[in-house]
C-alpha cells in the first residue's frame, strides 16, 4: 500500500473513531449552559463539548500527546492564569502539548487547546507562549469554530472532517489539508476572509486575556514579529501556524495600539526555560551537554551519568530549594541511582510548598508502591482521583495498587476507567459489564459502573 492509500485509510478510520466519540457521551464535566459571547442556539455547549473530548481522545489514544505530568501541570497553569477574569466560564479549559516540531497550535470546540512542541521550543518566554494560548481561548470562547461548522453544508459530518484533517497533518500535511478542506463546502476565498475577521477578534481578547493574568501583552507582538520574519524565508512551508494563524503588518500594527493601552503588571518568575529544556529531555533521543547548568544535569541523565546529574542537580536545588524544576529533576536522578529514600525526601519536601502537585504525588505513588507500601499509594491516589479525574496514569497506579491489595473488583474498575479516558471505549464497556456481573462487586461499584455503562451506551 502507498503513502496516500494508507493515509486515506487513516483518514477513513480517524473519521470514524470521531463519528463514534460524538455517539459516545463521555464522562460528565462539571460545566453550566450559562450565556456566552458567540453563543448561539443552533449550537449548544454540551455538544461542542462533545466534539472537543471525542476529538482530545482520539489524540491521546493514538499517542500524539505528550502526557509528561511536570510538563502538563506548568502548561495549565499558564492557562488557568489566562482564564482567571473570564466571567460566567461555561467550559473547562484543558491545554495539552502535541507530539509534533512544526510551529503550530489549534484549539476545538470545548476548551481543547493543543500547544505543538515545536511552538514551544520556539517562543522565547512564557510571555510568548501566553500570547499563542490566549488567541486560542478567544477563539474557543467567541465560537469560531463552531460557526465554521454551521457555515459548512454537511454540518457536524463535515466539521469531523476537519477534525480529522486535524489530525492527519501530523502524519502528513498534504493529505491533511485535503481531508480538512475537502470536507469544508465554500470557496477558499471566503474561508481566508472569515480567518482573516476573526483573527483580529481574537487578538483583542486575547490581549485583554493575558492583562488578566498578569502576562506582558507586548509578548504577542513579540511572538507576531518572530513569525512575520519567518514569513519570507525558506522555513515558511514548514510553519502550519501561519498558514491558519496569517501575520500582517496591520495585525501588528494593531495589537501595538492596543497594548499601548493597557497597563503590564508583571507576574511571578518566568521558568520557562526549565520548561523548555525538562521538555527537550523528554522529546529528544539524545541532548548534547551544553547550555545552562540544568539543562547540562538533564543532559547527563539522559546519558545515563547519573552520578554526575545528581551532583549538579543537587547544587541547583540547594541554591533553590522552592524550584520545582531543580527538585522534579533531583528526586528523579535519585531514583536512577536506586536510592529511593532520599527522593522521597525530595517529593515530600516539594509537597509541602505545592501540596498535592500532580506530577510530584505521581513520583511519590511510584516510590511507595516500589517499597510494598500500598496503603500509603492508594490515599494518595484516591484524593488524586477526586482532584484530576481525567488522569490516566493515576488509574494505572489505582489498578496496581489494587492488584496488590488483592481487591479484583476495584482493580477492574480502575482498569475500566483508564480504558474509557484513553478512548478504548469497547474495552471499556466490556470491563464495566464483567464488574457488573462479578458476585464479588459491592452495591455501590455495580451501581458505579451500571452508570459509566449507560453513559456509554445512551
Amino acid at each position: 500500500m502507498n503513502r496516500t492509500a494508507q493515509g486515506v485509510k487513516f483518514a477513513v478510520i480517524g473519521l470514524q473513531w470521531l463519528v463514534l466519540a460524538i455517539c459516545f457521551q463521555p464522562l460528565a464535566l462539571a460545566d453550566g449552559d450559562l450565556p456566552l459571547l458567540g453563543e448561539n442556539a443552533a449550537i449548544n455547549i454540551e455538544e461542542e463539548r462533545r466534539l472537543g473530548y471525542g476529538f482530545y481522545r482520539q489524540l491521546l489514544a493514538r499517542g500524539i500527546i505528550e502526557t509528561n505530568p511536570v510538563l502538563n501541570n506548568y502548561l495549565n497553569e499558564l492557562g488557568a492564569r489566562l482564564l482567571t477574569n473570564i466571567d460566567h466560564r461555561v467550559r473547562n479549559y484543558h491545554f495539552f502539548i502535541v507530539k509534533d516540531f512544526r510551529i503550530n497550535a489549534f484549539a476545538v470546540p470545548g476548551g481543547y487547546i493543543g500547544v505543538n512542541i515545536g511552538l514551544i521550543l520556539g517562543a522565547k518566554n512564557q510571555n510568548q507562549l501566553a500570547s499563542v494560548m490566549a488567541h486560542e481561548i478567544a477563539h474557543v470562547r467567541l465560537m469560531h469554530s463552531m460557526q465554521a461548522m454551521e457555515r459548512a453544508s454537511g454540518g457536524k459530518l463535515s466539521f469531523l472532517s476537519m477534525l480529522a484533517g486535524l489530525l492527519l497533518s501530523g502524519v502528513d500535511p498534504e493529505l491533511g489539508a485535503a481531508v480538512m478542506y475537502g470536507g469544508l463546502a465554500g470557496s477558499q476565498q471566503a474561508t481566508i476572509n472569515f480567518t482573516r475577521d476573526n483573527e483580529y477578534e481574537a487578538d483583542r481578547l486575547g490581549i485583554d486575556l493575558l492583562q488578566g493574568g498578569n502576562f506582558d501583552p507586548q509578548g504577542m507582538v513579540d511572538f507576531f514579529r518572530i513569525m512575520d520574519r519567518a514569513t519570507g524565508s525558506s522555513e515558511f512551508q514548514n510553519i502550519e501556524y501561519l498558514r491558519t494563524h496569517p501575520v500582517s503588518s496591520n495585525r501588528i500594527s494593531e495589537a501595538e495600539n492596543r497594548i499601548r493601552q493597557t497597563t503590564v503588571i508583571k507576574g511571578g518568575p518566568d521558568y520557562y526555560q526549565m520548561f523548555k529544556e525538562y521538555l527537550q529531555y523528554v522529546s529528544l533521543n539524545r541532548m548534547e551537554v551544553i547550555g545552562s547548568d540544568f539543562r547540562r544535569a538533564l543532559a547527563q541523565i539522559k546519558a545515563g551519568k547519573f552520578e554526575l546529574a545528581n551532583r549538579a542537580l543537587g547544587r541547583l536545588y540547594k541554591q533553590d530549594s522552592d524550584n520545582i524544576w531543580y527538585g522534579y529533576a533531583y528526586g528523579e536522578s535519585f531514583e536512577y541511582l536506586n536510592r529511593s529514600e532520599e527522593a522521597e525526601q525530595v517529593y515530600r519536601k516539594l509537597l509541602e510548598i505545592y501540596p498535592d502537585q500532580l506530577s510530584l504525588s505521581l513520583r511519590l505513588i511510584k516510590l511507595l508502591i516500589s517499597a510494598g507500601e500500598f496503603e500509603s499509594a492508594l490515599v494518595i491516589a484516591r484524593r488524586l482521583e477526586k482532584r484530576f479525574p481525567y488522569e490516566r496514569s493515576i488509574y494505572k497506579y489505582l489498578a496496581n495498587i489494587y492488584d496488590h491489595l488483592e481487591q479484583p473488583v476495584l482493580k477492574l474498575m480502575a482498569e475500566a476507567d483508564y480504558q474509557l479516558i484513553t478512548g478504548n471505549i469497547e474495552h471499556a464497556i466490556n470491563l464495566y459489564g464483567t464488574i457488573i456481573g462479578m458476585a464479588e462487586s459491592d452495591e455501590a461499584t455495580r451501581a458505579r459502573a451500571q452508570a459509566r455503562l449507560e453513559l456509554l451506551k445512551g
